[in-house]
């Protein structure tokens, strides 16, 4: 939740910076053609909008409270849109006394604090709502279920629905010490041991225990059962007792939680700067290599096994939820048995197929997925649904790695873990570096990890088959 509300504040600065730039070159150009602006000297322009945007970041930077997400009435936000006014007219006042430079319009200057107050107020008022609904919507929006004593769930409940604006839906609580009935308006949907078929039945994507469990086997079931269900689990609690698994922690207004983990992909910046990589890779493949390969494999296709030319099948991605991948066709049409992973030399792959999976061109189509956004371009390999069901009766935390979306490479596959999965070691070593990679995310390693992929495409290991 704290990857959140950073992120959705980041966005909002870049929102207001935007604005605030637009702003003031669209008032130069009404100042210029009104008033005749003598000898308009852009690049000096350009350094007051630069002074005018440090201003407001560093308002931002500096405050000690930030109500924009909490409590976003008028008078907040007037409030705050001052400050940052008052730090950017600051710096520019600083500017103008230290340059003493008579080619910049002082009219222009100053006749534009009025609109840049209102810009940062109706930024500050309209903006976050509309970033919360765009960022948090759909399959973002986290169904979140409580757990613990009855009479701790009421200290809880306000904190959270005022985070219902960052995607977070109370669907119910689990009470050991009350089985039915309500609580402030919130259904009690069974037991403590019910959890996990409430889970299941509710959709649960997240859970709360309102306390710490007196029995650290209690605490260590809860998070078993959350593991193998994909599920986020945070914990209220004194931080006095130990967790069997690492753990994050981190305060959000007031409150103190325990997470099994860091997601730094929660953060909705993180996550644009992640979309905007995808983009930036995935177009260009698309537009002007796509095309080609396409014709590659038709004409393949043609010589050694007629037939669809994609390739499409269900693959479980964000969330867990199906998808459908695309890729060039490298098996005959009549394949037996469409489930079984691909192994070396194995029959059902036509004589140029081999030759596509080995250089991974067969994987050129899941770009299309990247622009649809089900994929990014880094990120754990979508499995088939029914590997998903194998693999999660051998490893408790496999469904974790459904948490980002997957990805046309990743960090297992640089590694060296990719292709056929033979033994559990196999599986165990690619699902570490998948949760690894979910806990350890920033945009180099993105970066990091393409630059690898590209090396891996010319020279490709002895799993490529």
């Amino acid at each position: 939740m704290s990857s959140r509300t950073k992120g959705l504040a980041k966005i909002c600065v870049a929102g207001q910076v935007v604005a605030v730039t637009v702003a003031f070159w669209l008032w130069l150009s009404v100042c210029q053609r009104t008033a005749n602006l003598p000898g308009l000297v852009l690049s000096k322009y350009m350094i007051f909008n630069a002074v005018l945007v440090i201003g407001i970041v560093t308002a931002f930077v500096t405050a000690t409270n930030n109500v924009w997400f909490s409590q976003r009435s008028f008078s907040d936000c007037q409030r705050a849109a001052s400050r940052q006014t008052l730090f950017a007219v600051f710096l520019m006042i600083l500017l103008l006394v230290g340059e003493r430079d008579q080619t910049i319009s002082r009219a222009f200057l100053f006749t534009m604090l009025p609109a840049l107050y209102g810009v940062l107020v109706l930024t500050q008022r309209f903006l976050p709502p509309f970033l919360q609904k765009l960022s948090f919507g759909g399959v973002r929006i986290q169904r979140v279920l409580l757990a613990g004593s009855f009479g701790n769930v009421p200290k809880l409940q306000g904190w959270l629905q005022s985070k219902e604006r960052h995607g977070y839906a109370i669907a119910g609580v689990v009470c050991h010490d009350r089985p039915v009935g309500t609580i402030n308006g919130i259904s009690i949907l069974g037991t403590l041991d019910d959890l996990e078929n409430v889970i299941i039945d509710q959709d649960i994507t997240q859970v709360i225990l309102v306390e710490f469990p007196l029995f650290q086997n209690f605490l260590a079931h809860y998070a078993m059962v959350c593991e193998r269900q994909g599920v986020r689990l945070m914990v209220v609690c004194d931080f006095e007792r130990a967790l069997r698994h690492p753990v994050t922690m981190f305060e959000d207004e007031g409150m103190r939680f325990i997470a099994l983990r860091d997601e730094p992909l929660e953060d909705p910046f993180s996550r644009f700067s992640k979309r905007c990589l995808d983009l930036l890779v995935a177009l260009p493949v698309v537009l002007f290599v796509l095309p080609f390969a396409t014709l590659l494999v038709a004409i393949l296709q043609w010589r050694f096994a007629p037939g669809p030319v994609f390739f499409r099948q269900l693959r479980s991605g964000l969330q867990n939820q199906a998808f459908a991948i695309y890729k060039f066709r490298t098996m005959y049409v009549h394949n037996p048995d469409r489930a079984r992973q691909a192994t070396k030399q194995d029959p059902r792959i036509y004589p140029g197929g081999r030759w596509l999976r080995k250089f991974s061109v067969d994987e050129l189509p899941q770009f299309l997925n990247v622009l649809q956004g089900d994929m990014s371009v880094v990120g754990p390999r979508p499995h088939m649904l029914e590997h998903n069901d194998q693999f999660a009766q051998h490893l408790r935390n496999y469904p974790v790695r459904g948490n980002i979306k997957p990805g046309i490479t990743g960090l297992a596959q640089v590694r060296g873990f990719r292709g056929e999965t033979k033994t559990t070691v196999d599986l165990i070593s690619r699902i570490e570096s998948d949760i690894y990679y979910l806990e350890n995310w920033s945009f180099t390693m993105d970066c990091w990890i393409i630059l690898r992929t590209i090396v891996q495409v010319v020279f490709p290991g002895a799993t490529a088959y």
